[in-house]
Formats: structure tokens, sequence, C-alpha cells
């Protein structure tokens, strides 16, 4: 499957701490999509992905460890954003906790 990646939406924290975002993974010959939440931190350079919304909010509010979710830097991250194909499924390249 080859796919590519798009910022769906993004808010920056007013102090520019850290950047929220839904990332869409989608694939270019066929109806298939995918979805992945987001944390950006500015300071370390490191993209925070999880599988809903609900996750994002429990692991940052309430510090909870137990979360599934993933991490890239952002070099490695900028890789598979400007490609013009991916190939497989982006989340597939995450190493999940």
């Amino acid at each position: 499957m080859e796919t590519r990646l798009k910022t769906a939406h993004e808010e920056q924290y007013s102090d520019g701490s850290r950047t929220l975002g839904v990332l869409l993974n989608y694939d270019v010959n066929s109806d298939w999509k995918e979805s992945l939440v987001y944390i950006f931190t500015e300071k370390t350079k490191i993209y925070t992905f999880f599988n809903t919304i609900i996750d994002m909010i429990d692991f940052s509010m309430y510090e909870d460890k137990k979360i599934h979710r993933a991490y890239m830097e952002e070099k490695e991250f900028d890789q598979y954003y400007d490609a013009t194909i991916i190939d497989g499924i982006f989340a597939e390249k995450l190493k999940w906790l």
C-alpha cells in the first residue's frame, strides 16, 4: 500500500510550547484512511502519537503512563511527512508503548 501524510487540523498553545494536531494517513489508490492524534513538544522536538483524543487527554491531564502511545523525533517524522509516498501504513512505522 502506498500512503501519504497530511495534517487535518493543528492548534498551538499560546506560548508556542506545544502543538496538538490530527494527522491523516491515506492511500493514494483507494479509499483507505486512518487518523492519529499527536502532541509536538517544541522543547524536545518530539512527537507523541495517540490513537484517540481520549488517550491524548488522559495522558496529558492525568499523566496516565499506561496509555497506548508512540514517540518519534521531529527529524524522522519530517522524512515521512515530506515523502511523496510512504511504503505502508504510517502507524506501523511507529514503536508503540
